[in-house]
């Protein structure tokens, strides 16, 4: 009875948790509509995917890559993540 009290307890706690820390979503005005900030890390992972990639062929690393979509979707979705990390102000 006990553990399940404190599970109920710990579960409420992380539901909770997020409710005040962003108190609404971040968004920016382009050319007058509002655009969320998510979508603008997006571009800017894959603006920086196609910038890393460009510098892994200057490098000659390229050829090296075991799989290149796949590391190079990795990149964009880090760079992206890394962007909005930035954005919110948790970085």
């Amino acid at each position: 009875m006990q553990a399940r009290r404190w599970g109920a307890t710990m579960g409420l706690a992380a539901a909770l948790a997020g409710c005040s820390r962003v108190p609404h979503a971040p968004s920016v005005p382009i050319f007058g509509s509002y655009f969320p900030a998510w979508v603008i890390c997006a571009v800017a992972g894959i603006i920086i995917a196609v910038v890393v990639r460009g510098l892994f062929i200057l490098l000659r690393i390229d050829h090296n890559l075991p799989t290149p979509p796949l590391v190079y979707l990795c990149v964009a979705i880090s760079a992206g993540i890394g962007c909005w990390l930035v954005w919110t102000g948790y970085f």
